[in-house]
């Protein structure tokens, strides 16, 4: 009988924390699917719909996750990713989705699992972070080998176990400078919740995402922090088409500037009653008027079209709405939100008829189209006219303008109003940096023991070659603010801040004597941003800035200026340096130093724009490789 009444308990247990799961999920708005995963995965999607703010998304993101973890508790099973962490599982579910979207094409899945690791480094580093964004006082050499035996663990070849042992080293070597410098300890803040100018993938939400492609819009700059009150009113947007994808016509409540980041495809604008339709390539900048009509269809068999879309709202500052006329259910169609007896007069159809039309589209704003279809959409571009609105006859490209700078360390386009008449309307200008890989070549001639080898020893040629990270000069711009989106590659942006010291004095009061202290009790506040792709870095006017390229990566971004016009690029260093103009006794008196010790510092860089990063100057000052190495790097 006990036996019984025990087992009646255990069942009644049971239902009592199955039907508390399911009111759980049922209280985030989630049905109850039989699958957790499914619940899950239902909970985010509706975390994206509903919740309007990043931080919101974010706080629903985390119930989910609860969710799921106390239902796989309760089953007795381990969450996703064996340790309840999700930066492991979303990791282990991107390499999956690489792999089956990719499993034709080695490189490209190879390439999107280095995406994947370096999304997975990026959250790993910003949980090492405190709240304030400096990094924690872990042992480094601890910290270094937990890192490798990581990478061990995770990296599926050799190539992978290389990339993730260089990160490990680049960390490992960070947080040692850092701990041997207290200022930069204490005026430092990194990638984290105290930095304004930073953006992570994290803070774009989806506006538009089907499996063939997605349209995600970065959250409003004044959500993140009041010192971006002066760019309140742009918003920054990211398309991306799979091969042959179809975006479905829309109109916005915003002028628009496209940038094609990667790929080639169509796009077709109509305004009044007149029709453009573009090729899209890679560079090519077009600009979209609010309230134009715009679909655009991706011409490629095998890659992605990605565009980066710069917003200026012309209803509500800040805050721009998607109208889709044609449609159906999903995307949703406004035109069957008028009154039947409005819609039947206006078309001069039957209710019915019409019910049908606007009711039978469901597959979402993006979709797949036919190679036949592909060819009927693209055939005409190029074809267009005028704009009633004033001249455009199509898109400029930007990477067949000469360069404003170009240098085996990179290359800078710029367009502006000149280039390109919308961009001034606007008060605009549009550039692309690419910061690439140098490669420091040294020649020695070898032991007679290598003689013998296929290669000539004791030519100028190469037998060891240094991967080094670019960086763009310090400089400042009197007028622009700068919205920096990141292409591809990986770096950091270093600016420095005068705000956040501002807000942070009273902590510092009674404090003498600092560094970061200038006359008259300025201060000043170094913000770095760990950037990649997908990321955004913006740099007010007036704030000194340097961008620098991690080691053996480019790092290519496209950069909005917004109101470029009279503005002035100042740089701090370099052959260009504005410093150098001072005169001799104004160089004096400022330093309080000879003016010629002054000007040996200010002429010591032979370049300019571009140049040398710190790990190559770094290298620069060490000896030479001894020649076991070298002789080790040939084997």
């Amino acid at each position: 009988m006990a036996a019984k009444s025990n087992a009646f308990l255990l069942c009644l247990t049971f239902l009592v924390l199955s039907a508390t799961v399911v009111l759980g999920y049922r209280g985030l708005g989630v049905d109850n699917p039989q699958d957790p995963e499914q619940r899950l995965q239902q909970c985010r999607q509706q975390c994206q719909q509903q919740q309007r703010g990043q931080e919101q998304r974010t706080q629903c993101h985390r119930r989910c996750e609860d969710r799921y973890q106390e239902e796989m508790r309760e089953r007795g099973r381990p969450g996703q990713g064996g340790d309840d962490d999700p930066a492991q599982r979303r990791f282990d579910d991107c390499r999956q989705r690489c792999g089956h979207q990719h499993r034709h094409d080695e490189q490209q899945r190879r390439q999107c699992e280095s995406r994947c690791e370096a999304q997975y480094e990026e959250e790993r580093r910003g949980r090492r972070e405190t709240a304030v964004g400096v990094q924690t006082r872990e042992d480094p050499e601890r910290r270094y080998r937990q890192c490798r035996q990581e990478c061990t663990q995770r990296a599926q070849d050799k190539r992978q176990l290389q990339q993730c042992e260089q990160r490990c080293e680049e960390e490992y070597k960070e947080q040692r400078h850092r701990e041997g410098n207290p200022r930069q300890k204490e005026e430092e803040t990194t990638t984290g919740e105290r930095n304004p100018y930073f953006f992570d993938r994290d803070s774009f939400y989806d506006q538009v995402r089907t499996e063939h492609g997605y349209v995600r819009v970065l959250q409003n700059f004044l959500e993140k922090s009041e010192l971006l009150l002066g760019i309140a009113n742009y918003r920054i947007a990211i398309v991306e088409l799979n091969p042959r994808a179809f975006l479905m016509p829309y109109h916005l409540d915003a002028d628009a500037v496209y940038y094609v980041a990667r790929g080639c495809g169509a796009i077709t604008l109509i305004c009044e009653e007149k029709k453009e339709t573009h090729e899209l390539r890679r560079g090519d900048i077009l600009e979209a008027p609010a309230g134009a009509i715009i679909y655009m269809i991706n011409k490629d068999s095998n890659e992605k079209l990605v565009l980066i879309k710069l917003l200026h709202p012309v209803s509500t500052p800040g805050r721009f709405e998607v109208f889709y006329g044609a449609g159906g259910q999903n995307p949703k169609s406004f035109l069957p939100s008028f009154s039947d007896e409005i819609l039947e007069a206006a078309f001069n159809t039957r209710r019915d008829r019409l019910s049908r039309i606007f009711g039978q589209q469901r597959k979402g704003g993006i979709v797949e189209a036919s190679e036949e279809q592909v060819r009927a959409l693209s055939r005409h571009a190029s074809e267009g006219g005028q704009w009633p609105f004033g001249e455009s006859k199509g898109p400029f490209n930007l990477l067949e303008k000469r360069p404003a700078h170009s240098s085996r360390r990179g290359q800078m386009h710029e367009a502006d109003g000149d280039d390109y008449r919308p961009l001034k309307q606007l008060d605009l200008r549009v550039s692309h940096s690419n910061l690439t890989e140098v490669y420091m070549s040294f020649a020695y001639p070898l032991p007679r023991a290598y003689h013998d080898q296929s290669f000539s020893p004791w030519s100028g040629m190469t037998i060891g070659s240094l991967l080094q990270g670019s960086m763009i000069a310090p400089l400042y711009d009197s007028r622009s603010t700068k919205i920096a989106v990141i292409v591809e590659g990986r770096g950091y942006v270093e600016t420095i801040c005068p705000h956040l010291s501002e807000r942070g004095r009273s902590r510092e009061e009674g404090r003498e004597g600092h560094e970061g202290r200038g006359g008259g009790g300025q201060r000043y506040q170094k913000v770095r941003s760990q950037v990649s792709r997908g990321t955004v870095a913006v740099i007010p006017p007036g704030h000194p800035s340097v961008t620098v390229a991690s080691r053996g990566r480019n790092l290519e971004a496209v950069c909005f200026e917004i109101r470029a016009e009279r503005n002035e690029r100042n740089f701090l260093a370099g052959r260009n340096n504005v410093l150098k103009q001072l005169d001799r006794e104004a160089k004096e008196l400022s330093f309080d130093m000879p003016a010629r010790e002054v000007e040996e510092v200010l002429n010591a860089q032979g370049e300019q724009i571009i140049v040398a990063g710190p790990e190559e100057r770094e290298r620069r000052e060490r000896p030479l490789l001894p020649m076991l190495a070298i002789a080790e790097a040939i084997m």
